[in-house]
């Protein structure tokens, strides 16, 4: 990849001044300015593309130049110093080491883009690649896109990732449903536009239900009034002291005093927590009661077969018929069996 200016070894006398380079056979106007001793940064008029310690002579003198680094981005002055104190310091003479290199760039650079350098350190794609994905098995950095093998620092993934989730909880607990990308851009400091930002999103969707449409998140549920809190814990306790492992909401309704409409927002929040699953639309069954029996079919497949009718299925579960029909049917519509004449075929793998 070509770039504007590298940082270079030279060894003259003036501070900043201009000269020319023969570069594949071709004249470049350079502009030098020292950083320190025998350092320079080079300014060149067009971009171009050279490798690691590469030497080029001055048109009109004996002079030469060294090439130890790209220029990545834009250095203040105390990024410079450090960019300087890695060169000096670096010694490179394997993979390893430039991965190193690499590495102490992202201690000033927040962001890399390693397939910038592939051909100015003669590297293999895959074998960075593989060097790499060990160092983000050790939580040195984290690969964002490993086309480009753009990459952070782990430090600085989940710094950002934990302000973005600081963020969400907040709109979240204010009960604030709708954000604009914008608004988070503005705060994380990070351009909306970016992999990176779009990568932390997806990181922080683990912990929050949303979805992004155009240039909004919406929560796809929002945090639970007091009220809801306590009547979401009504009704498992109701559950839970008649031990109503399968029930529908007419069931609840003579057990409790919550209304139609508070008993359904509170099943709502809890199908969608996988605390309970609907069975069809009069149903719920408990969620670790539904996986008791899945595993019961998996025993059931192993030792006697793949075929169970409804009496094996009833002594498998104790389940009434009242309720094995809507069980049975929920398994047929997630392929966990199938029916063949009087008898389901269990699909699961075992």
């Amino acid at each position: 990849m070509k770039f504007n200016s590298y940082f270079v070894r030279l060894n003259h006398s003036e501070s900043n001044f201009t000269g020319n380079l023969i570069i594949s056979d071709q004249t470049k106007s350079v502009n030098f300015i020292k950083i320190e001793k025998d350092l320079y940064i080079a300014y060149f008029k067009t971009q171009v593309e050279v490798k690691f310690l590469n030497r080029f002579k001055f048109k009109n003198n004996d002079k030469e130049i060294v090439i130890l680094l790209p220029s990545l981005s834009k250095y203040n002055k105390r990024k410079i110093k450090k960019i300087s104190d890695i060169i000096n310091r670096t010694n490179i003479k394997s993979k390893n080491e430039i991965i190193d290199t690499l590495l102490d760039i992202l201690r000033i650079e927040n962001f890399l883009r390693v397939e910038q350098l592939l051909y100015f350190f003669n590297l293999n794609k895959k074998e960075i690649t593989d060097l790499l994905i060990e160092k983000e098995l050790e939580k040195e950095i984290k690969i964002i896109d490993y086309n480009t093998l753009y990459i952070t620092s782990y430090k600085n993934f989940k710094d950002c990732l934990s302000n973005l989730k600081s963020l969400l909880s907040h709109y979240y607990s204010n009960r604030i449903k709708t954000i604009k990308l914008s608004e988070l851009e503005s705060k994380l400091k990070i351009p909306q536009s970016s992999i990176f930002f779009r990568y932390i999103l997806n990181s922080a969707s683990n912990d929050f239900s949303f979805k992004i449409v155009k240039s909004k998140i919406i929560f796809q549920r929002l945090a639970l009034t007091e009220n809801e809190r306590k009547a979401i814990e009504e009704i498992e306790l109701i559950l839970k002291k008649n031990m109503l492992n399968i029930f529908s909401i007419d069931n609840i309704l003579k057990l409790s005093t919550l209304s139609h409409r508070e008993i359904n927002n509170s099943l709502w929040f809890l199908t969608n927590t996988e605390n309970i699953i609907q069975l069809n639309e009069r149903y719920f069954i408990i969620s670790e009661v539904l996986k008791k029996i899945i595993n019961r079919l998996k025993k059931y497949k192993r030792n006697q077969g793949e075929e169970i009718d409804i009496k094996s299925f009833k002594d498998l579960t104790s389940l009434t018929r009242k309720y094995i029909i809507p069980v049975l049917e929920y398994f047929d519509s997630q392929n966990i069996t199938i029916r063949v004449g009087n008898k389901r075929k269990i699909l699961l793998i075992v």
